[in-house]
C-alpha cells in the first residue's frame, strides 16, 4: 500500500496525529532529502527506514515500485507539504494505480491553499500554475491563458528569480496587477507583502538577497475587489457570446468589466463564441478602443462556448438574434436567462454586427452601441439589486 502523507512546511507542529500514525505503521518512508525527513521523524521520536526517492531517475523510481509489489506499506512524504503537487509523487502514485495497488492520500499542510487562505484575495476558484517554465515566453503565454480566466492566480516561485519575475508582471500585465508575496510560510521568518507588481518589483530592489521558499498570487487590477469600498450586492456572472469570441463579445465582456469596477456593482464578466477556434488575436482596434475607455491591456484567447460556462452564466447575452437561437438550440434549458444584449438594454429588436476585418469606423460604430447597450444592462440589473 502507498500512503501520500503530507508534512508540515516548516514548523513542525503542523502535522495531524493521522499522519503520524502513518509514519509509524510504515515500513518504509520515501523522502526527498533523507535529513530534512529525519528532522520530523526525530522530533515523534518515529525510527523508520528512509529511502530516498527521486522521480527524475528511473532507478529511483523502479526501487520504490519494487517495495509496493513487495506488498510492503509505503509512506511517500516531500521536503514539506503536500507530495505530488508541484513535489515528487506523481509517477509513483500513476504506476501504483495503473497496476492495482492501493493508494491513499492524507489531509494536511499545503503551501498553495496556506496562501490563498491569507492572502485576502478572492480564492472560491483560482487557478494553480505551481512552477512555471524558464524560458520567458513562456512564463508570458502561461499567464496570459491563466489571466483570462479571470480568476486569483497562484504560483511558486525561486528565490533567485522572483526579482526578474516581478519585473516581467509589470512589463507585460501591468504596474497595478495586484500581488500577494506569501515567503517562508509558517517559519521564524514568515512574511507576507500584499500590494501591486511594481511595489513589488520596488521592495525587492532594495534587498540584496531574497531567501526562501515563495508563494505568488496575482489578480488582474480590473477585476479587483476594493476592500476599502462597500461592495453593492451582485455576485451574478454575466456572460457576452457572439461567433468567434474575438470582437463584438469582447468589447463587451472588457467594457463591462470596467464599467461595473467604477460603479462598485459585483458581477463578474465573462464571454465566448459559438465556433471560437484557435488563438485569433484580439483586432487592433477592439483593444484601442477598449483602452480609449480605461479598460486595462489585455490578451484575449478565444474561448468556446461550453455547457458549464452556459450554467455559471445567470445572464447571457448575445449579439444577434441567430446568435441567441443557436445557444437555446444548444443548450434549450437556458431560455430563461438568455436573450440579445439589444433586447436585454431595452432597446427593441436590433442586432450589433460583425465589424471583424472591416474598416476602423465599424468598429467604432459597433463599439458605440455595445457600450449604450451594456450601460443600459448595468442599470437594469442595479435597478433590480436595490428592489
Amino acid at each position: 500500500m502507498l500512503t501520500i502523507v503530507p508534512t508540515p512546511l516548516g514548523n513542525l507542529e503542523d502535522i495531524t496525529v493521522r499522519a503520524i500514525k502513518a509514519l509509524r505503521s510504515a515500513d518504509l518512508v520515501l523522502c526527498e532529502d533523507t535529513r530534512r525527513t529525519a528532522k520530523l521523524m526525530a522530533r515523534y521520536a518515529i525510527a523508520k527506514k528512509l529511502v530516498r526517492y527521486n522521480e527524475h531517475d528511473e532507478r529511483s523510481l523502479a526501487e520504490a515500485a519494487g517495495f509496493l509489489r513487495q506488498g510492503k506499506n509505503v509512506a511517500l512524504v516531500s521536503d514539506g507539504g503536500m507530495p505530488c503537487v508541484s513535489d515528487p509523487g506523481r509517477k509513483l502514485v500513476a504506476l501504483a494505480r495503473a497496476e492495482g495497488i492501493p493508494v491513499t492520500a492524507l489531509p494536511g499542510p499545503s503551501a498553495v491553499v496556506t496562501a490563498a487562505a491569507g492572502s485576502g484575495f478572492p480564492a472560491d476558484s483560482f487557478v494553480f500554475l505551481g512552477f512555471l517554465p524558464r524560458a520567458r515566453g513562456k512564463i508570458v503565454q502561461a499567464l496570459e491563458r491563466a489571466f483570462e480566466l479571470e480568476k486569483t492566480i497562484i504560483l511558486y516561485e525561486s528565490p533567485f528569480r522572483i526579482k526578474k519575475f516581478a519585473g516581467l508582471v509589470c512589463e507585460k500585465f501591468g504596474p497595478d496587477t495586484r500581488v500577494v508575496m506569501a515567503r517562508e510560510l509558517t517559519k521564524v521568518y514568515e512574511e507576507w507583502f500584499k500590494g501591486t507588481a511594481a511595489e513589488l518589483r520596488d521592495r525587492l530592489a532594495g534587498v540584496k538577497e531574497v531567501k526562501g521558499e515563495i508563494v505568488i498570487l496575482l489578480r488582474r487590477p480590473s477585476f479587483r475587489e476594493d476592500e476599502n469600498a462597500p461592495q453593492r450586492p451582485g455576485g451574478m456572472t454575466v456572460m457576452f457570446v457572439c461567433t468567434g469570441n474575438t470582437c463584438r463579445s469582447v468589447m463587451a465582456h472588457y467594457y463591462a468589466a470596467k464599467a461595473a469596477a467604477d460603479r462598485e456593482f459585483d458581477l463578474t464578466f465573462t464571454s465566448s463564441g459559438l465556433s471560437a477556434g484557435g488563438a485569433v488575436p484580439t483586432p487592433p482596434p477592439v483593444k484601442e478602443l477598449l483602452k480609449k475607455e480605461g479598460a486595462p491591456d489585455f490578451t484575449h484567447i478565444p474561448v468556446q462556448i461550453t455547457p458549464e460556462l452556459v450554467e455559471d452564466a445567470g445572464l447571457i447575452l448575445a449579439m444577434t438574434h441567430a446568435h441567441k437561437a443557436a445557444i437555446l438550440e444548444k443548450f434549450p434549458a437556458a431560455f430563461d436567462k438568455t436573450y440579445t444584449l439589444v433586447e436585454y438594454a431595452g432597446f427593441g429588436n436590433g442586432e450589433v454586427s460583425d465589424p471583424f476585418g472591416r474598416e476602423e469606423i465599424f468598429y467604432f460604430e459597433t463599439f458605440r452601441l455595445i457600450k449604450k447597450a451594456v450601460d443600459a444592462v448595468l442599470d437594469k440589473l442595479e435597478k433590480k439589486e436595490v428592489k
